[in-house]
């Protein structure tokens, strides 16, 4: 396993509170919100945030799992920005193919 793939969504508790000063507003919809700042080190990464209220743990991790597996297939982390997705319940509803087509439009990439 690579070093990217350990560290695609490791973020010490300083390195999120700098990421949330600089981020911006890419995306936003009924099912998510995507924030996005300059990376902190030399790859980017990916925050999901996932509250409780929106389903119950395997839902909550099987669109963490598809968010993080979006973002590393397709090789976001070379843009060189952290992303912060915040996921609401309508969001649960999406397909695979929507979220990944909702990213890689968020972030200017070919579908």
């Amino acid at each position: 396993m690579s070093r990217i793939t350990k560290n695609i969504s490791t973020f010490t508790t300083s390195e999120v509170a700098q990421v949330f000063e600089k981020a911006q507003c890419i995306f936003k919809n009924a099912g998510l919100t995507l924030l996005s700042a300059p990376a902190q080190i030399n790859h980017g990464r990916i925050l999901i945030i996932t509250p409780r209220r929106i389903g119950n743990a395997p839902q909550r991790n099987k669109i963490r799992r598809q968010l993080r597996a979006i973002f590393y297939e397709e090789k976001l982390y070379d843009l060189f920005f952290d992303c912060v997705i915040i996921v609401r319940a309508a969001a649960l509803a999406y397909s695979f193919d929507t979220l990944k087509n909702i990213l890689l439009n968020a972030f200017g990439k070919k579908v």
